[in-house]
């Protein structure tokens, strides 16, 4: 934390306006109570050092002419206060013995300086046995406490989390009124609607060249919410969070006028899984700016997201958890070239191998070479692609395990350290190394006793390990009884409905549905997660399929590889969107002799009604889940009864419209097209046919445009 922030944090009164701010924490929760407490927990710490060996006082004397001599006596006070501490053992009895109400009551000190908080924030700062302690005693009480005075766990929170890492932003006193939605499509408008649910008021930030108009800004506008329109393409809009933040703080402004600082302290930015959620440079900018961030702080992406620093956290825990390969952390050619050169020479692995991009996502920055003499081409494009996407520098080079399945744990942990996962899914259907079918939990684990509770614990132990707030996702490879932990993606995923759709959470009885995102929405509201992990419960087999704006092509060459056949991508605008009902589909199933489905569900998560237009955007418009819970009797056949329903759910379903240019006209006499019969075909496969009642041979991440090439 900068000097001169911290203090000139201090020196200021605290009823000073404009209030002084650390610059780095802008968006720190309780206004200039919580700036002050987390000043102090910095000057206690760096004090010494900066008051003796920095040219501080020059640049407070400027701003503030009695600065220096009141940081004097503040660090005299300090001094005394040190001098007089007791030992480690006598502060621990003296603390257990008080409640954490009056230890709060101590923390509010802090606004005005007070002797009671200085001597407790310099215990707590310079005896970290004391701070783990405290911490602790929160997390255990945290629940109760939390439904009283959400202040007091504000306060205790920042009074001892670990200062080498950025605490947690959350809205102070779990006052969340207005969440900011920056994603759009139909995760946009399921944040609009999940903020509603909330009893929060969505604010939409939309492309006035693209989406203008479009769902999720029509659903906050009709439901008491408002728009912030932005300029320019996507990446000028969405991912331009220099923009973002410039038109939140112009409307906050123009919107609420004198308390515009105020309602801003009460907003939280959603990125959903947006350009904006993985991008450490986003994120330091909207905290920068006051500005809460729905998702971990940048230090932890910068931890967790990076391919490299993942590989070398889950190869510290367990050795055999990660493909054979090495980190780079190098952006020159020849440097890489180098390295990958002495690995393979020293036997650390062989080809074919796979060179990817450390902040790579989607299939993108990456790519399998099949022998030495052909890495020198590969480091090329791949630092192309890096330097295209204004990735960060470093690269891995991996050994290639070909035909493998892909599998992820969700993760959700909150800022006082209750971490829970949901189990795993199973994402092998893919193309272009894009999900298109997604499956919770893995029919394959049957196969494989005790190995998902092994995988699930892992996953839970990285995101302690990183000091993790939100939702997050561990990726891995799974081959022939083998997994290796790719990445953690520090953000919601698009698959999440496929693991919501799986479980339920028990509460006093009963089991209630799981709502990833509003649980994301109630951590940065600051609240604990209030269920325990043997709460998380499986209770239906479930499968979601991306309903894409596309449709496969088989006489068309793929110019990714030069065969025939892709799947070709259409905009369009939507005359007719119908979603069957459940009983109906049941119905049908019972009248041709299916049976053992105990519960169906059928849930259709879209970012567009009847009239509006696709042109431009991603081809994913929507997912289609389905679920089932069989019988007792039936409970082996679940994945096969989850194959026929969906087969006949997706057959009911009517996406119909015209095709547009990419101007937007309509092309006449022409067909929006759509991925449904396309998703029917996979599943009436041999493979998936065999996935469903046993162990499937042959099936991995390539197979789906394997076999519709074969046809």
């Amino acid at each position: 934390m900068g000097c001169n922030d911290v203090l000139a944090t201090l020196a200021f009164a605290p009823d000073a306006k404009p209030a002084a701010k650390l610059g780095e924490l802008s968006s720190l929760p309780l206004g200039t109570l919580g700036q002050r407490l987390m000043a102090l927990r910095y000057f206690n710490v760096n004090g010494a050092t900066w008051l003796r060996y920095f040219a501080w006082e020059p640049p407070l004397s400027r701003v503030l002419p009695e600065g220096p001599a009141q940081i004097k006596a503040l660090w005299s006070r300090i001094e005394q206060a040190g001098a007089a501490l007791p030992c480690e053992a006598d502060l621990t009895r003296e603390l257990a013995s008080r409640s954490l109400h009056e230890i709060a009551a101590e923390l509010e000190g802090a606004l005005t300086q007070t002797d009671g908080a200085i001597r407790l924030l310099l215990a707590l700062g310079h005896m970290p046995a004391l701070s783990a302690s405290l911490a602790a005693r929160l997390a255990r009480e945290v629940h109760g406490l939390w439904l009283e005075t959400p202040r007091l766990c504000d306060l205790i929170y920042l009074a001892c989390h670990d200062l080498s890492r950025f605490p947690a932003t959350t809205v102070g006193e779990g006052d969340l009124k207005y969440v900011i939605v920056a994603d759009k499509g139909e995760m946009g408008v399921r944040a609009v609607r999940e903020t509603l649910a909330f009893a929060a008021i969505p604010v939409v930030l939309y492309s006035a060249l693209d989406d203008a108009g479009s769902l999720q800004v029509r659903l906050a506008e009709k439901n008491g919410g408002f728009s912030i329109s932005l300029e320019g393409s996507f990446r000028e809009s969405y991912a331009s969070y220099v923009q973002i933040a410039k038109r939140i703080h112009e409307v906050y402004r123009s919107r609420f006028a004198d308390d515009a600082e105020r309602e801003l302290a009460r907003s939280a930015l959603y990125p959903g899984y947006g350009p904006l959620a993985e991008n450490t440079a986003a994120i330091e900018h909207f905290r920068r700016n006051g500005i809460v961030f729905v998702g971990p702080m940048q230090d932890v992406v910068e931890r967790a997201g990076d391919k490299r620093k993942f590989r070398l956290l889950s190869q510290a825990i367990d050795e055999k958890a990660v493909v054979p390969g090495i980190v780079i952390d190098e952006n020159d050619p020849a440097l890489i070239l180098a390295a990958i050169q002495r690995g393979y020479h020293e036997g650390r692995f062989s080809f074919p191998g796979r060179l990817k991009a450390a902040n790579g996502g989607g299939g993108r920055g990456q790519m399998v070479i099949a022998s030495p003499e052909l890495v020198q081409a590969a480091v090329q494009k791949v630092l192309g692609e890096i330097q295209t996407n204004g990735w960060d520098p470093g690269v891995m080079f991996e050994q290639n395990i070909p035909e493998t399945i892909h599998l992820e744990v969700q993760v959700l942990r909150d800022r006082y350290g209750n971490t829970r996962h949901f189990g795993m899914r199973d994402c092998t259907e893919q193309r272009a190394s894009q999900k298109i079918q997604e499956e919770a939990p893995p029919a394959l684990m049957r196969l494989f006793p005790g190995l998902e509770a092994r995988i699930c614990t892992l996953a839970v132990r990285i995101a302690d390990e990183v000091g993790y707030v939100g939702a997050c996702t561990v990726e891995l490879m799974f081959k022939d009884g083998h997994f290796y932990l790719l990445e953690m993606n520090t953000r919601i995923q698009v698959e999440h409905p496929v693991t919501e759709a799986s479980h339920r959470i028990r509460s006093q009885g009963n089991l209630l549905p799981l709502n990833l995102v509003a649980l994301q929405l109630a951590v940065a509201k600051g609240s604990p997660l209030a269920f325990s992990q043997d709460d998380v419960v499986n209770t239906h087999a479930a499968r979601e399929f991306r309903i894409n704006a596309e449709s496969w092509r088989g006489e068309i060459k793929d110019s990714r590889d030069g065969k025939l056949g892709l799947f070709l991508p259409n905009a369009g605008v939507f005359d007719c969107i119908e979603v069957p009902e459940a009983d109906d589909v049941l119905s049908a199933l019972t009248e041709r002799g299916v049976r053992g489905i105990d519960k169906l569900e059928v849930r259709f998560d879209c970012g567009f009604e009847a009239g509006d237009k696709l042109v431009n955007k991603d081809p994913t418009f929507g997912k289609l889940i389905v679920s089932v819970a069989s019988d007792a009797d039936h409970s082996a056949e679940r994945y096969e009864l989850l194959r026929l329903a969906s087969i006949e759910v997706l057959g009911r379903m009517r996406v119909e419209g015209r095709q547009l240019a990419p101007t937007g006209k309509v092309i006449r006499g022409s067909r929006f097209m759509t991925n449904l019969s396309d998703h029917i075909r996979v599943l009436e496969s041999e493979l998936l046919r065999a996935h469903a009642t046993g162990l499937a041979k042959g099936r991995h991440v390539n197979w789906v445009v394997d076999a519709l090439r074969r046809g």
